[in-house]
């Protein structure tokens, strides 16, 4: 039962703590028991989960609130809770002017270039964003399913415009000598 009520008090950091439309995300994705049986009630219950947010700030804060409300609900239910936090891809922000010039480039290339919605994956590409500016790009696949998903599959329609948008980028930056 204290498993169950955290999970659902969890939700509160979405609702409590931060603007709801899209700053945070946290997901409950693992729900183990130490029993198997159905009619026992289990000793010990492991939650795994994933937290995703948009800054660093917000990061911070879900960490304290998940330890505080696991600890305090297991607590209002005779139980104990210990929360091991792992803290996983950083925060991905892309650099405006890294930005600006990939648009301006996707622009030349395909006479177009839509405005990406914000992105809260795991990606390793956002420890290099860290370390130099640049920006995450999207090119676009049409109307698959997202990545991740078992019904994504990969428009192959999709790599000339990618190759050009690329080599556009790589022309811009790096231009040959002699042109």
């Amino acid at each position: 039962m204290a498993a169950s009520a955290i999970v659902l008090a969890l939700q509160t950091i979405v609702s409590r703590n931060a603007d709801p439309v899209g700053q945070i995300v946290v997901s409950v994705t693992s729900f183990r028991t130490s029993s198997e049986a159905f009619n026992v009630i289990p000793s010990r219950v492991t939650l795994r989960g994933t937290v995703r947010t948009l800054s660093r700030e917000m990061r911070a804060m879900a960490e304290r609130r998940l330890r505080t409300i696991c600890e305090a609900t297991a607590m209002a239910h005779g139980a104990q809770a210990h929360l091991d936090w792992r803290a996983g891809y950083p925060v991905m922000v892309n650099h405006p002017e890294q930005t600006d010039f990939a648009r301006e480039v996707a622009r030349a290339v395909s006479g177009g270039c839509e405005e990406a919605p914000l992105v809260m994956g795991g990606e390793d590409f956002a420890y290099m964003l860290e370390e130099r500016p640049g920006a995450y790009i999207l090119l676009g696949n049409g109307d698959s399913a997202p990545v991740h998903h078992p019904e994504y599959d990969f428009n192959d329609e999709a790599i000339p415009a990618g190759c050009s948008w690329l080599a556009g980028m790589a022309e811009a930056r790096m231009p040959l000598s002699g042109r």
